[in-house]
């Protein structure tokens, strides 16, 4: 069957475009959401429904477009909405039934070996460091009003500091050692990482990106991998689905061992299924963090504040 992938910049566009047929299944799903066109096929096979992927940026972007469009949504399945913007998610009753874990991984900031090599600089140990006056300017992150990853970082910092001074004097640290705020997790790495012809050789990315980034068998970069946030990412029937049968047909897929086989070396994320192998080289080069941090924090209590903060220290 003909594979089917919208790329839609705004709710209004997705509305204007939006043509639900009985046989298809929407998809609502972020641009690093990745399926083989083999288990497209197998999917559609099995369910008898037509797969169309509809994306809508970055985490950020796709739960507050999702919220923003729940009363006539713009497809019947979610992907990609984390423990970071779960809350939110659920704020404005965008889903219906269960929130299925379908992957995790650990938000950790990678550097570029060859860099801090050539540099002769020693890298950083922990996200502790990057204030330090020897890594001005070489570090980005990413927005966290759009970002999971960004958000994750923002929590790590609450939960890494016993008081908020104490964050917002590491923030200040962060922005007088001239940090680069990306919009989006693939903006800083494809984009501004020294790995794709850069200028940052740290950026916030994966525990698990390095295995992406081994030549010859040797590893081109390396993750800071104490004090990470554990990021999981979830999916959902979304409310007034205009097809919840098949939507949720879907999430059963995305559970399946032939879908979380394939999630480490399509989008570098752990399989949440238990008993799922992963990649030889993971083994190696894709180790999970050593330790996390703020997995307990109360995100639909603070989120708003830790926003607003976070811009008073960047966006003055």
């Amino acid at each position: 069957m003909k594979k089917k992938i919208a790329l839609l910049a705004t709710a209004v566009m997705a509305l204007s475009g939006c043509a639900q047929t009985p046989d298809t299944v929407r998809l609502a799903a972020h641009d690093s959401f990745a399926i083989s066109d083999e288990l497209i096929q197998s999917f559609e096979e099995q369910s008898g429904f037509e797969l169309e992927i509809v994306r809508l940026g970055d985490t950020g972007s796709l739960t507050n477009q999702l919220s923003l469009t729940k009363n006539a949504p713009i497809a019947d399945v979610v992907f990609g909405i984390d423990n970071t913007f779960q809350s939110l998610a659920i704020e404005n009753g965008i889903a219906q039934g269960e929130w299925v874990a379908i992957d995790y991984s650990d938000v950790c900031f990678n550097y570029d070996i060859s860099y801090f090599e050539q540099a002769n600089l020693t890298p950083p140990s922990s996200w502790r460091d990057l204030i330090d006056p020897k890594y001005e300017g070489l570090t980005v992150v990413t927005n966290p009003r759009l970002s999971s990853p960004g958000l994750a970082f923002l929590a790590t910092t609450f939960a890494g500091f016993e008081t908020n001074a104490e964050v917002f004097e590491y923030w200040r640290g962060l922005r007088d050692n001239r940090v680069k705020v990306a919009g989006s997790w693939e903006d800083a790495y494809f984009v501004d990482f020294t790995r794709y012809g850069g200028e940052k050789p740290i950026v916030l990315s994966y525990a698990s990106s390095p295995a992406e980034e081994v030549v010859d068998g040797e590893a081109q970069t390396a993750a800071l991998r104490n004090e990470c946030f554990r990021q999981t990412e979830y999916a959902a029937v979304l409310t007034n689905s205009p097809n919840p049968g098949g939507a949720k047909q879907f999430v059963d897929f995305l559970t399946s061992e032939a879908f979380q086989a394939s999630v480490a070396e399509a989008m570098y994320v752990y399989p949440a299924v238990t008993g799922v192998e992963v990649p030889r080289a993971w083994a190696e080069h894709a180790q999970p963090a050593t330790s996390v941090l703020g997995e307990d924090l109360d995100f639909a209590a603070n989120r708003e504040r830790w926003l607003k903060d976070w811009s008073d220290v960047f966006d003055n």
